[in-house]
C-alpha cells in the first residue's frame, strides 16, 4: 500500500506537528505515519461502498475447495481487495433475481455460481482518484491516531475523533448522493432455469 504525503501533511497540520518530506525520513511524525496511514485509510474503506475504490474481476477458480460440501466453488481473491461487495452476472449471463450468496474465509471467496465475477472495493487508490471529503475524513482519522504519539494530547485526539466523524460521514453523504445504490439483480444458470421451466 502507497502512504500518501500529501494526506499525512494534511493529518500533521491539524495537529500543528512539522510536515514530512518521505515516509522513510526519521521522523516521529513520519514513522508514527506510516504506523497508523494503513489502518485509518482500511476502516475508512470499509465503513461505506465507495463508488471510487470500486472494481469488477472475474476470479480464478480454486482446484481445492475446502468446503465443498457447503459451497460449489471456490476461489481465489485479488490482490487489491479491502472488502468483497456482491457477485455480479458474468459477461453474457442471465440476470434474474436477487443477489448471489457467497462468503469470503481465510483468503478465498466461496460461491454456487461458476464463473464468479466480483465487485469489491480495492485498498491501492492513488490520491488523484480519492474525493475531497473522503480525504478530508481520511486525514482527520489519521490525525487522531497521531495526536498521542506525535503531541501527547489526549484532548487533541477526542476532537479530532469528533470531526474525523462528521467528515467521514459527509463523504458517505457526498458519495451516496454521486452513486445511487443498486443491488445487481443475479441468479445462476441452474436457479434461472427453475424459474423459467427449461
Amino acid at each position: 500500500m502507497t502512504i500518501s504525503i500529501t494526506i499525512c501533511n494534511l493529518a500533521l497540520g491539524e495537529l500543528r506537528a512539522p510536515p514530512i518530506v518521505d515516509i522513510d525520513e526519521h521522523s516521529i511524525e513520519a514513522r508514527e505515519c506510516a504506523r497508523y496511514y494503513p489502518q485509518c485509510l482500511t476502516v475508512l474503506l470499509e465503513r461505506h461502498e465507495w463508488s471510487f475504490a470500486t472494481k469488477v474481476a472475474a476470479l480464478a477458480a480454486l482446484t481445492l475447495n475446502p468446503r465443498s460440501g457447503e459451497w460449489a466453488y471456490a476461489y481465489g481473491l485479488p490482490a487489491d481487495l479491502a472488502t468483497a461487495k456482491r457477485l455480479v452476472p458474468p459477461v453474457g449471463a442471465m440476470a434474474l433475481g436477487g443477489s448471489q450468496p457467497f462468503i469470503v474465509e481465510a483468503g478465498i471467496l466461496f460461491a454456487q455460481v461458476a464463473g464468479a465475477v466480483l465487485e469489491y472495493s480495492t485498498n491501492i487508490i492513488a490520491d488523484a482518484a480519492m474525493p475531497a471529503m473522503f480525504v478530508d475524513a481520511l486525514a482527520f482519522a489519521l490525525a487522531a491516531r497521531l495526536a498521542v504519539p506525535v503531541r501527547d494530547s489526549r484532548e487533541a485526539r477526542g476532537q479530532l475523533l469528533q470531526q474525523a466523524e462528521v467528515a467521514a460521514q459527509r463523504a458517505i453523504a457526498d458519495d451516496r448522493n454521486r452513486q445511487p445504490q443498486h443491488d445487481m439483480p443475479f441468479t445462476d444458470e441452474v436457479t434461472a432455469a427453475r424459474l423459467v421451466g427449461v
